[in-house]
């Protein structure tokens, strides 16, 4: 895999949350949006932790279906999105397979929220 300090050079600034997995379901990696995302599940120490133990059994589901799909060679990523509460804007979800030298490594699960202004920032007025 690539080093994490590499991963959070690459996820850092990005305006999702990024949670990496390996083959075997294992979180190696959230940054630090994912961190604040699953605080209340326990932000940074789910690192170590299985990642199907951190979704209920129907998004647990969902991964396992496409770590299979992953592992028998359709690298097509999964997407899906997912109501919210009030008034915010569903969540997009989506899980992109990991290949290293030509092997199935696991995933990175990216989750951000479509609404315009928690994505884009406006610039800063000089």
């Amino acid at each position: 895999m690539i080093d994490k300090t590499e991963l959070g050079a690459l996820f850092g600034g990005l305006r999702a949350s990024v949670t990496i997995a390996n083959e075997d379901f294992l979180i190696t990696f959230m940054n630090d949006r994912a961190c604040t995302f699953y605080a209340e599940d326990g932000g940074a120490e789910l690192v170590g932790k299985n990642l199907l133990d951190c979704h209920n059994a129907e998004q647990a589901a969902v991964i396992r279906d496409a770590y299979t799909r992953y592992r028998a060679g359709d690298l097509t990523p999964t997407r899906y999105h997912r109501a919210q509460n009030g008034d915010s804007a569903p969540e997009s979800i989506v899980h992109i397979p990991l290949i290293v030298e030509g092997m199935f490594r696991g995933i990175a699960e990216l989750i951000w929220n479509e609404r315009a202004d928690l994505v884009f920032v406006a610039a800063d007025a000089d």
